[in-house]
């Protein structure tokens, strides 16, 4: 995981992962596109050229770049923004393990990952009005970095094998009494 943002919060949203349509980072540079407000994406792949001809000035195009840098980017967003619906996602929990809320689509792996407005909120629709109208809200909530990586630190792996190991032995104990 990530270590906890000590520095400081910039002005810009981040998204961060492969450039393909489904993910819909078209609609999140619509919805900058229109709120004027910086947009980091981080990443490459097949959708790139068309986000970038659609995009104004206030949305930067990193393409890859190393792990390290990417780090800094999670920890110094304002929030990290995930508009696609995934069976999990693991760039959600990345940004909260540096303490950043998330803005996502109410759907999949975010329902169980992110605690709305504790860890981040959530947005409705997967349309440009639906983004703006979560990134708009953003500015009446308080998000403590520390809570929400606490809740980031549950999905750790160490912690996910512990949980496996004590369901095992939990299950291998009642089969042995049913016997």
């Amino acid at each position: 995981y990530l270590p906890l943002s000590e520095g400081e919060i910039k002005e810009y949203f981040l998204i961060v992962g492969r450039q393909v349509d489904y993910k819909r980072t078209d609609i999140v540079v619509e919805a900058f596109n229109k709120l004027n407000l910086p947009l980091i994406i981080i990443g490459e792949g097949p959708a790139l050229k068309k986000l970038k001809r659609m995009a104004n000035k206030n949305i930067t195009f990193l393409g890859r770049i190393p792990d390290n840098e990417v780090k800094k980017y999670y920890a110094e967003c304002r929030a990290f923004i995930f508009p696609q619906e995934e069976d999990f996602g693991i760039t959600p929990l990345e940004a909260q393990s540096a303490g950043r809320p998330v803005i996502a689509y109410r759907a999949g792996g975010s329902m169980e990952t992110i605690i709305e407005n504790t860890t981040g909120i959530f947005f409705e629709r997967q349309t440009p009005e639906s983004i703006i109208e979560a990134v708009n809200s953003l500015d009446k909530k308080v998000f403590d970095p520390k809570v929400i990586r606490d809740h980031a630190l549950k999905f750790d792996t160490e912690v996910f094998k512990k949980n496996i190991k004590s369901f095992v032995e939990k299950s291998w104990e009642e089969y042995n009494i049913e016997k």
